[in-house]
């Protein structure tokens, strides 16, 4: 479990100069200024969710770009060492499963072959048009940031973050709901949106 403090220094590292680079990467999104601190409650429910290293989902995703929509379903399974995740059309045909471990990402495209890149990212923008950032989304999903870059965030009374910064990313939420994993029971965001230049994604949760 990363200590308290250590979310306190990745805070504290998120200065002016940084904000102002984010912004300026995402100047088309009227991205509103937020606070650089973290509040005790926030902080505690970021240690907590330090517990949780793994998880499974199901979600219905939408998804905007270039001008373009859709909607799916998603089944995701996480873990430390790997990702499975599945994408669904309406009509429950799949489209994708993307597939991460210490060795390789690979996205199974709906014809059965197999594709292959570095991250994820990368992968998705190149085959499905879209960026899915599965290294962010991990921590993003549950209400939290990762602890790998600085962040910049504003928070409800009990410390659960209303908007995210993060890698050029806003995350914002609009619901959260009580939800209990691996013994951790915590408020757990219902509906988040991501959005980075023109990709918009939206997730709402159905089951964890």
């Amino acid at each position: 479990m990363l200590p308290t403090h250590a979310f306190t220094r990745l805070a504290q590292s998120c200065g002016t100069g940084l904000f102002a680079l984010i912004l300026a990467g995402c100047a088309s999104q009227a991205i509103q200024p937020t606070q650089s601190s973290v509040p005790p409650a926030a902080l505690h429910r970021f240690s907590t969710l330090q517990a949780v290293q793994s998880f499974a989902l199901e979600a219905k995703l939408a998804v905007q770009y270039a001008g373009k929509g859709y909607t799916a379903r998603l089944e995701w399974q996480h873990s430390p060492a790997q990702d499975s995740m599945r994408i669904f059309s309406p009509l429950g045909q799949q489209v994708a499963l993307i597939e991460r471990d210490a060795k390789q990402v690979t996205l199974t495209d709906q014809s059965g072959k197999i594709h292959q890149a570095n991250d994820v990212s990368s992968l998705t923008e190149q085959l499905l048009g879209w960026r899915l950032p599965l290294t962010g989304l991990s921590q993003w999903i549950l209400g939290s940031p990762h602890t790998t870059s600085p962040f910049q965030a504003s928070y409800l009374e009990q410390g659960e973050p209303a908007r995210l910064m993060q890698d050029q990313w806003q995350i914002d939420y609009d619901d959260y709901r009580q939800g209990s994993l691996q013994g951790v029971s915590l408020p757990l965001p219902h509906i988040t949106r991501l959005q980075q230049q023109d990709v918009r994604l939206k997730l709402v949760i159905q089951h964890w």
